[in-house]
């Protein structure tokens, strides 16, 4: 009797369409190992992202990146231009690779987790700095666990969890709680993050390998 596997829900195979150069490979391993976090899983958060940037997104971080690459007076102009446009400040935009907010990136800095300069015109261009994208990923991603386990829950091992988290926010509404459920998202995020603990060329198992990364557990 033949026994077919069930399909891969589509949600699951778009995130394989992300593929990261061996720089790019290497970035996420070092900013996963520097914060004690799945380098499949901060790869699978970014790729989650890209995969969900529309054109709107798309245009708001070309001008975004074009007002941030101008002298200071011009660059001010234009970034007031682009809030009357949207009709929200510039600091409530999800901007880069990781898709983060001047608030969360400001939150990871005063609790320790990043270096972050002070001025708005600097934090825009850190994250705005495809480079750093996978240090902003680990730093929140360490930053989510390790509120959840002062507050008496341990998630390190849920990657589905922290997928659902790096979206929703540190906790979602419900706060804090014994029993946290992933989102269609998380799941996701967590499904591409197994797979790439399959995938040689990713884990370092290839000649010349870059590390192997830490377990995502089980989801």
């Amino acid at each position: 009797m033949t026994t077919f596997l069930p399909p891969t829900p589509w949600s699951h195979l778009r995130l394989r369409q992300v593929t990261f150069d061996r720089p790019a490979t290497i970035a996420v391993h070092d900013a996963a190992a520097r914060h004690g976090v799945s380098a499949a899983l901060v790869a699978s958060v970014l790729a989650d992202e890209r995969t969900r940037l529309d054109l709107a997104d798309r245009v708001q971080n070309l001008v975004m990146r074009g007002a941030c690459a101008l002298p200071r007076r011009a660059r001010h102009w234009l970034l007031e231009q682009v809030e009357r446009a949207c009709g929200r400040p510039v600091e409530s935009f999800s901007l880069g690779h990781a898709q983060m907010k001047v608030a969360t990136l400001t939150w990871l800095g005063i609790h320790g987790y990043l270096t972050v300069p002070a001025s708005l015109d600097a934090k825009l261009d850190m994250l705005l700095d495809d480079a750093r994208a996978p240090t902003l990923v680990a730093a929140c991603l360490r930053a989510t666990t390790d509120h959840w386990r002062a507050g008496g829950v341990d998630i390190a091992a849920r990657a589905d969890i922290l997928g659902t988290l790096y979206s929703i926010g540190l906790t979602g509404a419900a706060g804090v709680h014994p029993e946290p459920r992933p989102n269609d998202r998380g799941a996701a995020i967590a499904a591409h993050a197994r797979w790439l603990m399959t995938r040689p060329a990713f884990m370092g198992t290839e000649a010349g390998g870059h590390g192997r990364g830490l377990p995502v557990g089980r989801s």
